[in-house]
């Protein structure tokens, strides 16, 4: 997980079970490290996983200085009047 997520944090996966696509969610803690599985279901969900939170300068500033790549975009429902940073929640490391 990116720095920028503080506290433990809810991901809804979808992963392998009997032949089947099923749906979970796991809870991760910042700063931790967990080993990857074999299932490509589940490995490729986290790797797509995206937080969206309001834009703020302070956001923005904090993903760039830990070169975590994001996008803005502007809210669709409201008609463009909030801002909003989208970003990966998960780095996948191959060690």
């Amino acid at each position: 997980m990116v720095s920028v997520i503080d506290t433990v944090t809810t991901l809804n996966v979808a992963y392998q079970k009997n032949g089947r696509i099923a749906y979970s969610h796991v809870r991760l803690s910042p700063g931790e490290k967990y080993e990857l599985g074999n299932d490509e279901v589940f490995n490729q969900t986290l790797q797509t996983i995206k937080i969206e939170r309001p834009y703020s300068e302070q956001l923005a500033n904090e993903l760039i200085s830990l070169g975590v790549d994001y996008t803005e975009k502007v809210c669709k429902s409201c008609g463009g009047h909030t801002k909003k940073i989208s970003y990966l929640a998960i780095e996948i490391i191959d060690e």
